[in-house]
């Protein structure tokens, strides 16, 4: 075959690509970075169970439940949408691109924690007493919502609303809090008995060299004295496999069918 017949067969092969891409309405294809936890039952240990509803993460000890699920960026940009504008409000995952990357890194690891006591007068689970500890032995602790924060990370720090800032980052930032205070799962919340307690629990973004992570719960108070001081408490820990790495996507074009 000569030069000039496969340059023809070259732009004959460019054409007819082209237009398949024009009549998909299809753009370049995009990076995506996505982490999925698999909970991991302990063997022989009847406490703990996978919900069939919502595959969550489930404890339970006498009737007072901790149920664990985990929010990939996916799920948590669909719980919390872009304003009517565009503006990204989600507070749990970033709406900006990494150039470097190409694109979109996680900022947390957020799970759902719902606390159900069906028994006791009335149970309390502590974020701050869950770290979350990778097969690599590497520890993390909560991003606390009070503004009277002792934790070492706090949202109120990381999104800088004691530093000044101002106009629209300002804006931008108090709206992202607002939301943290009404989805954070608060500290020294009792749930009494017939009560459910839902809220989130986040931590830093997972090391892409992890494989597993566990969270241990310590001190999960099941019963307090005349006092109003914890009684009885016990410990438990949920562990998933960790899956989570970057794929290619191809979105339709703004205004195809």
């Amino acid at each position: 075959m000569s030069m000039s017949q496969r340059f023809v067969q070259i732009v004959l092969l460019l054409v007819v690509m082209g237009a398949l891409f024009g009549c998909a309405g299809l753009i370049p294809i995009e990076m995506q970075y996505r982490v999925d936890l698999e909970p991991i039952l302990p063997e022989g240990r009847g406490e703990y169970s996978v919900d069939p509803d919502d595959s969550s993460a489930v404890f339970s000890v006498e009737g007072a439940l901790i149920k664990v699920k985990h929010l990939p960026d996916q799920i948590l940009n669909e719980k919390f949408p872009p304003l009517w504008d565009g503006k990204h409000i989600n507070p749990y995952a970033s709406g900006e691109k990494d150039p470097e990357k190409g694109y979109i890194p996680p900022i947390f690891t957020v799970f759902e924690v719902a606390v159900i006591n069906k028994t006791y007068a009335k149970i309390e689970f502590d974020p701050g007493h869950m770290t979350m500890i990778t097969d690599e032995g590497k520890e993390f602790t909560f991003y606390d919502a009070e503004r009277e924060s002792a934790s070492p990370n706090n949202f109120r720090k990381y999104y800088k609303v004691e530093l000044g800032i101002s106009g629209n980052e300002k804006q931008l930032a108090l709206e992202r809090m607002g939301l943290v205070y009404k989805t954070a799962y608060h500290r020294e919340r009792p749930v009494f008995r017939g009560v459910e307690h839902t809220g989130f629990v986040a931590y830093d973004p997972l090391p892409e060299s992890a494989k597993e992570i566990t969270l241990r719960v310590e001190d999960f108070v099941l019963s307090f004295d005349v006092s109003g001081n914890p009684e009885r408490t016990t410990d438990c820990e949920f562990r998933f496999k960790v899956n989570q790495g970057t794929f290619e996507i191809v979105a339709p074009q703004e205004g195809s069918q």
